[in-house]
């Protein structure tokens, strides 16, 4: 009786002493913030980061709230997960994972920047990257992401013809539209890995990507019709 009675004595001043350290640690002076260390900032402003998480240097490290700070860096735009942990004696160290812009979505007459995921970023501004191609669809807003994320892996698929397409336009019966940054129009079915391997083949033999041609269908089953600039000209190959 007499150990066990001792035993919880020592306990009891050993966590009464963890907490009396924990205190005194906190204390203004103590571990004072010397600097705020960012790390993975591509497209976000530094300054706005710096200015939502509200904290100033010299306060006590062990006052920073990291989970206050972590939902703070969130609402930025750009930003998709946050790390922040303490590095003793004095630094704040912050780790951004930012959004990746694969391309643009045209609402209301606005441009808006799209993830990877087809969703939003945020409205297109002067200092934003310029990122191609334009998508627009047809469809509900619950379908039009999984749209655009199918475009977009069939464009990373083909990468030679990703960076020749400006906009692209989907329909129902996973009909697309593709416009190239020369004009020429490009229609497409579901079917869309086969047909732009047969575009392929077209552009390597007659380069049909850069001759005057307003339009090239390429859904009719084995075949190709290529609509030229000039008037009533059309070719089935």
């Amino acid at each position: 009786m007499y150990h066990k009675t001792v035993k919880i004595v020592a306990v009891i001043l050993l966590l009464g002493g963890v907490y009396l350290g924990w205190i005194e640690a906190k204390k203004p002076g103590r571990f004072p913030l010397q600097e705020i260390h960012l790390e993975g900032v591509v497209n976000s402003d530094v300054d706005e980061a710096l200015k939502i998480i509200k904290i100033d240097k010299g306060v006590n490290l062990l006052n920073i709230d990291l989970t206050k700070v972590k939902d703070s860096l969130l609402t930025l735009p750009w930003i998709r997960s946050v790390r922040v942990k303490r590095v003793y004696p004095g630094t704040l160290a912050i780790n951004l994972s930012e959004k990746i812009a694969v391309c643009m979505g045209k609402e209301d007459g606005r441009l808006h920047l799209l993830d990877e995921y087809g969703a939003r970023i945020k409205q297109l501004e002067a200092k934003d990257p310029l990122v191609f191609p334009v998508v627009a669809t047809t469809d509900l807003n619950r379908e039009r992401a999984a749209k655009i994320v199918w475009l977009i892996n069939l464009l990373g698929r083909h990468p030679w013809i990703k960076d020749r397409v400006s906009e692209a336009t989907g329909y129902a019966g996973d009909r697309w539209v593709l416009y190239t940054k020369k004009g020429i129009k490009l229609l497409l079915s579901a079917d869309a890995d086969k047909e732009l391997e047969q575009l392929l083949r077209l552009q390597k033999r007659y380069d049909i990507l850069n001759r005057q041609v307003r339009q090239i269908e390429l859904r009719i089953p084995g075949r190709v019709a290529v609509r030229m600039s000039k008037p009533n000209l059309e070719m089935i190959m």
